[in-house]
C-alpha cells in the first residue's frame, strides 16, 4: 500500500511539474494562408508573427479586434482615447518592416477565445489552407482545443498553432512565478470546462 501511495504521489508531482510544457507544446511550421495574431500578449505575439512572416511562412497577417472591456468603457466616458490591442500590433508589426498592406484587420468584435477562433474560422471562409495561429507559451494548447470545437467535424482549415517565442512564462518552473501559476491555472481551468461544453461563460479577454 506504501508502494502505491509513493507511486501516486510521484506521478502526481510528475503532472504538476509538467503542467507548463504539457500547455504549450507547439506546432511544427510550414507554408500557411496567413499568420494569425491572436488578442493579448503584446508585443510578444506581433514580435513573433513578424519573424514568421520574414520567413515566407504566409503572405498576410490577420489581427483579431478585441470587444471595449470595462476600463476601455470607462476612459471613453472621461474623453479619453486608447489604442486597442490590435492597433498596437500593427504599429509593432510595422516597426519590424511588415507592409501595412500585408495586414489584415477581422471585423468581428471577440471578448473570449471560443469567439476570437470563430471569427478567424469565419473570416478563412471556405479557403482550406492552413493558418497559423500565434499566441502565448501557456495558451497553445487551449488554442488548439477550442479551434477544433468550435469547427466541429466539418472541413475547415488546419491550425498550426505556434507560441511566442519572447513570451517571459517559464514552463519548466511555471510555480515559481504567481503570474505564471495564474496563468497555468486559468490555461487548465479554461481546458476542462471546453470539454465539459463551456459550463461556464468563457470570458478571458
Amino acid at each position: 500500500m506504501a508502494v502505491v501511495l509513493l507511486l501516486l504521489a510521484g506521478g502526481a508531482v510528475a503532472l504538476f511539474r509538467n503542467a507548463g510544457y504539457w500547455l504549450e507544446a507547439p506546432d511544427a511550421v510550414r507554408a500557411s494562408r496567413a499568420i494569425v495574431v491572436l488578442g493579448g500578449g503584446v508585443p510578444f505575439r506581433a514580435i513573433e508573427a513578424a519573424q514568421l512572416y520574414r520567413q515566407g511562412l504566409a503572405k498576410e497577417i490577420w489581427m483579431t479586434e478585441g470587444a471595449p472591456d470595462l476600463g476601455d468603457r470607462l476612459a471613453a466616458k472621461l474623453g479619453m482615447v486608447l489604442s486597442f490591442e490590435h492597433e498596437r500590433s500593427e504599429a509593432v508589426l510595422e516597426a519590424l518592416g511588415v507592409p501595412r498592406s500585408a495586414m489584415k484587420e477581422i471585423p468581428e468584435l471577440v471578448d473570449n477565445t471560443v469567439n476570437e477562433l470563430r471569427a478567424v474560422s469565419h473570416f478563412a471562409g471556405a479557403d482550406r489552407r492552413p493558418l497559423i495561429l500565434v499566441s502565448s507559451k501557456y495558451h497553445v494548447r487551449r488554442v488548439r482545443i477550442i479551434w477544433g470545437l468550435v469547427n466541429g467535424n466539418g472541413p475547415h482549415p488546419a491550425a498550426i498553432v505556434r507560441a511566442a517565442a519572447d513570451d517571459p512564462y517559464d514552463a519548466g518552473h511555471w510555480w515559481r512565478s504567481s503570474t505564471d501559476a495564474l496563468s497555468t491555472f486559468r490555461e487548465l481551468f479554461g481546458i476542462a470546462n471546453a470539454w465539459a461544453g463551456f459550463p461556464v461563460e468563457p470570458r478571458d479577454r
